[in-house]
């Protein structure tokens, strides 16, 4: 595995299991996180670091530090964060430990993670979790596939769509078009739910 591969497992957890944006996961800082020791906790965004490469940045950073994604400057939003990803974060720390600027993703020669670097290391685990077929296709061909798994999940669990789009930073019109899939079984779903408030069993 690629030596950055260990100091990434938390990166691209935060995108599976949070459905943060890469640029989002990439400005993750300690004083954004509220963990319990173990099971639920929350995760509070408040801007976005998009690469850029250090032509376009105002202080040559391969990174723009820039508000949340279809959110005004200053407006934050809190994801829930799953047992599974408590404790993924949790041994990430105890591990790696904090940038200096409480930055949990650091480079080995920068203060921030750069996308060269998680794109080269997404690409080997790909080819190793892979057939060499599935690897020559378009199958989670980047990071992003794990933000689409999240959302998707949350969906396919019975989450309202309001509540997802929330979560995800999307508007509830743009998720409804781009997982309109994931919403075809809602309505059974829906007609079980109702069946229980209403006091109904379920037949087995």
């Amino acid at each position: 595995m690629d030596r950055s591969g260990p100091r990434l497992v938390a990166f691209f957890a935060l995108m599976y299991f949070a459905a943060l944006r890469p640029e989002e996961a990439a400005n993750v800082h300690k004083h954004n996180l509220s963990l319990p020791e173990k099971g639920w906790g929350d995760i509070h965004l408040e801007e976005a670091t998009p690469h850029a490469g250090s032509s376009w940045t105002d202080d040559g950073r391969q990174r723009d530090q820039r508000q949340l994604k279809n959110r005004a400057r200053g407006e934050s939003r809190t994801v829930p964060c799953p047992p599974e990803l408590t404790a993924i974060l949790h041994a990430h720390i105890a591990e790696f430990g904090i940038g200096a600027s409480g930055r949990l993703f650091v480079g080995e020669r920068a203060q921030e993670v750069a996308k060269l670097t998680y794109m080269r290391t997404w690409r080997v685990a790909r080819r190793r979790a892979f057939t060499e077929e599935v690897a020559a296709g378009p199958l989670a061909a980047t990071p992003y596939a794990l933000r689409h798994a999240c959302v998707s999940t949350w969906l396919n669990g019975g989450v309202p769509a309001t509540q997802v789009a929330e979560w995800a930073g999307h508007s509830v019109e743009v998720l409804l078009k781009i997982y309109a899939k994931c919403l075809d079984g809602q309505d059974e779903l829906a007609r079980r739910q109702v069946m229980r408030a209403l006091g109904h069993r379920e037949e087995s």
